[in-house]
């Protein structure tokens, strides 16, 4: 059984990556998968464009289940999260503003006009393959 705690800092080496995350083998010598969620507060469309293999990290214990599973996250330790806005008087229930948010607009504009793309390409393939089909 691991002798790490949930919520614990961990430095490791990346040793690979998959579409879903990165497996980073820990000090402890045992493994833990940094999801892609959990890798950064900004949107990260692959991996491999934020961690490569060999890369060391310092990341926190999210979780660790029965099987020995470990969960970790890099995103938890990074000081560009979003600021949260406890202040009363917002036109938030949780707290904050919406209309007087931090959020980076380009980050919102790039993602939906890279979201745009690819839509419009697979809107073409489907109506040149159903032209074909006719």
């Amino acid at each position: 059984m691991s002798e790490l705690k949930e919520g614990a800092i961990v430095t490791g080496e990346v040793i690979s990556t998959k579409p879903f995350g990165a497996f980073v083998k820990l000090e402890t010598g045992e493994s833990g998968l940094v999801h892609i969620s959990q890798i950064s507060s900004k949107y990260v469309e692959k991996v491999e464009d934020v961690l490569q293999v060999g890369a060391s990290v310092k990341a926190k214990v999210l979780s660790i289940d029965p099987s020995g599973k470990i969960s970790l996250s890099i995103k938890a330790l990074s000081d560009d999260r979003p600021a949260r806005d406890n202040k009363r008087g917002g036109g938030d229930r949780r707290g904050g503003s919406r209309r007087n948010n931090n959020n980076n607009p380009t980050d919102f504009e790039d993602m939906m006009k890279k979201w745009m793309k690819s839509s419009e390409e697979r809107l073409s393939a489907l109506a040149a393959k159903q032209k074909k089909n006719r």
